[in-house]
């Protein structure tokens, strides 16, 4: 499974400037699609065999090696459709990996000195780790939710109450039970967030998913501590008795895109209106490349979409659209396959956070955007 310990890993590869086959095949759910799998990686390994020229005579041959072997992966991303697969290959450096992924991914092949992460990063930005608990008065279901996936967790249950009939008639011993019912559903509740609450603080999960009949819902969200209302997500109407996981994963899912999207648009949102005000932001590929070039990215907004090639110092880091020399200290410039993922590895490098929007928002006009810790000059100003 896609993690951030498995994006770390190939980030840190050791490839010493040897070119990095890297493929991303999105993957729909008609089994028509095997078929096809073989012609679509040749259909994208082509233009880069084309490409391999450009890493001199000694490399064509291994490079070639590497294409061909990403073409021969067909047959593990069998178990991958409905969602999307990355495949990375540097034979020279011993790196070869097939990643299932857990949603569809735009169909493209990068040949770069370091395995291209981007769509990794953009799914991991977007798929957080999530508790969702599905209460009612005496039981509460507790899953993990995480990529698409909704595993069982734990079970806590309640003592019933014992009722007596009352023969039509409330009486006060059905008002005390009743009393008594309301106090075992509160305590229940309260017993709930404190489990919760201990697997928060253990780190076990990121946000908050709540479902059930609404009165429930209310009745748990109500005995939540401050720091978990600051990680709910949102809450779903469920029927605790009857809903199937298949069903309990669909509403967590919506909770997801909905809280996703509505992070994007708040982060856009300010984004821009930083850009309007005293230089705290920058908008467009060019302004964030000054960003990051001057080390003053605090945080990083990139729309997840295509790549744009470029060059990159490989002594100081520098980068832009083109040249064969760094401007900033004159040595020969290498070619990286995206800036936007190279400005990326510059603002975490620089302390900055990176995250790829993937709801429809502003962003999408200018590609990238960035809030800077201090105003950043253009070059040539």
């Amino acid at each position: 499974m896609l993690d951030r310990s498995t994006v770390e890993r190939l980030r840190g590869a050791d490839t010493s400037g040897r070119p990095v086959v890297s493929v991303y095949l999105g993957l729909g759910p008609d089994l028509e699609q095997l078929r096809s799998i073989p012609t679509r990686l040749k259909a994208l390994t082509q233009p880069l065999r084309e490409a391999a020229a450009d890493w001199g005579e000694e490399a064509v041959r291994g490079i070639r090696q590497d294409l061909e072997r990403v073409v021969a992966m067909a047959d593990r991303v069998t178990a991958d459709l409905g969602r999307g697969a990355a495949l990375f290959v540097c034979s020279a450096a011993g790196l070869e990996e097939h990643i299932g992924l857990p949603a569809a991914v735009r169909d493209r092949g990068v040949l770069d000195a370091a395995p291209y992460l981007g769509p990794l990063e953009a799914m991991l930005a977007h798929f957080r780790r999530y508790c969702a608990v599905v209460a009612d008065r005496r039981l509460a279901s507790i899953f993990r939710f995480y990529m698409g996936r909704l595993e069982s967790w734990e079970e806590m249950a309640e003592e019933p109450v014992r009722r007596r009939g009352f023969d039509g008639f409330a009486g006060p011993a059905e008002h005390r039970s009743q009393g008594r019912a309301g106090e075992v559903a509160r305590r229940h509740f309260r017993r709930v967030a404190a489990r919760l609450t201990e697997l928060a603080r253990a780190g076990e999960f990121d946000l908050l998913a709540l479902g059930g009949h609404q009165a429930n819902v209310d009745g748990l969200v109500a005995e939540l501590p401050a720091e978990l209302a600051a990680v709910l997500a949102g809450t779903f109407a469920v029927d605790p008795r009857s809903a199937t996981p298949a069903e309990i994963r669909d509403r967590c899912d919506t909770v997801a895109r909905q809280f996703e999207g509505r992070a994007d648009e708040q982060m856009v949102a300010g984004l821009m209106d930083a850009a309007g005000a005293r230089g705290r932001g920058v908008l467009g590929l060019d302004r964030v490349l000054d960003a990051a070039n001057q080390h003053a990215i605090e945080l990083l907004l990139l729309d997840a979409g295509g790549t744009v090639p470029g060059i990159a110092c490989p002594s100081c880091g520098w980068l832009a659209r083109s040249g064969a020399a760094c401007p900033s200290c004159g040595a020969a410039a290498r070619r990286v396959a995206d800036l936007f993922d190279a400005a990326a590895e510059a603002a975490r490098i620089g302390g900055g956070a990176v995250r790829y929007v993937l709801a429809a928002t502003p962003l999408a006009r200018v590609e990238a955007g960035a809030l800077v810790r201090f105003p950043v000059a253009s070059v040539g100003e």
